[in-house]
């Protein structure tokens, strides 16, 4: 956990010293907003039996890093995710860190791809046992891959697939991951 933090602050501060850098020569290579949606979330693996999706969703924000022209870094930060599955009515909450590799296909279009560590806050179930946090590994991995189209200046949408590469349980045994279709909004302030 120590580390994954470091690490964080680490890329952020690399991220905002190299794009005041670069701020004379271009105009946007940097660029940071929130980013809010929703969360299709379920549970898959050889071990699920008859598990439907369950709506959520995610808040945070991100910053985009332009490489080259059609290259670029897009690191976020979602304070909240929530996933999980109806069966059971199985709810996690994570704190998301995508990291993104963008690729500038079209003039209002990018596709991403890159990976995704979360770190669990909670896991609930509602069949009365309640609180199962204790149950399910604490750090998930997962891969990303999506697009993302700019509306405006300010506005974008985007739309990715995050298959967990984790398996759920603390254990390990169970073959059990999180896979994650998301649908989201962001606003750039910067």
């Amino acid at each position: 956990m120590r580390f994954l933090s470091t690490l964080i602050l680490f890329l952020f501060f690399s991220i905002t010293s190299f794009s005041q850098d670069k701020s004379s020569t271009s105009q946007s290579n940097f660029e940071l907003g929130a980013i809010a949606g929703i969360n299709i979330s379920n549970i898959v693996g050889a071990d699920v039996i008859n598990n439907s999706s369950r709506g959520g969703f995610h808040l945070g924000a991100y910053g985009q890093l332009s490489l080259t022209e059609k290259f670029g870094f897009r690191p976020e930060f979602h304070l909240i995710s929530t996933k999980g599955t109806s069966n059971g009515n199985f709810k996690t909450f994570y704190i998301d860190i995508p990291l993104l590799a963008s690729y500038q296909a079209g003039e209002k279009f990018k596709l991403l791809a890159g990976v995704q560590p979360s770190i669990l806050l909670s896991a609930r179930v509602g069949d009365g046992r309640g609180n199962i946090t204790s149950l399910i590994r604490t750090l998930d991995f997962g891969v990303i891959i999506g697009g993302w189209y700019q509306i405006s200046n300010e506005w974008g949408v985007g739309a990715r697939f995050v298959p967990g590469l984790s398996r759920v349980g603390a254990s390990g045994q169970e073959n059990t991951y999180n896979s994650n279709f998301q649908l989201s909004v962001g606003y750039r302030f910067l």
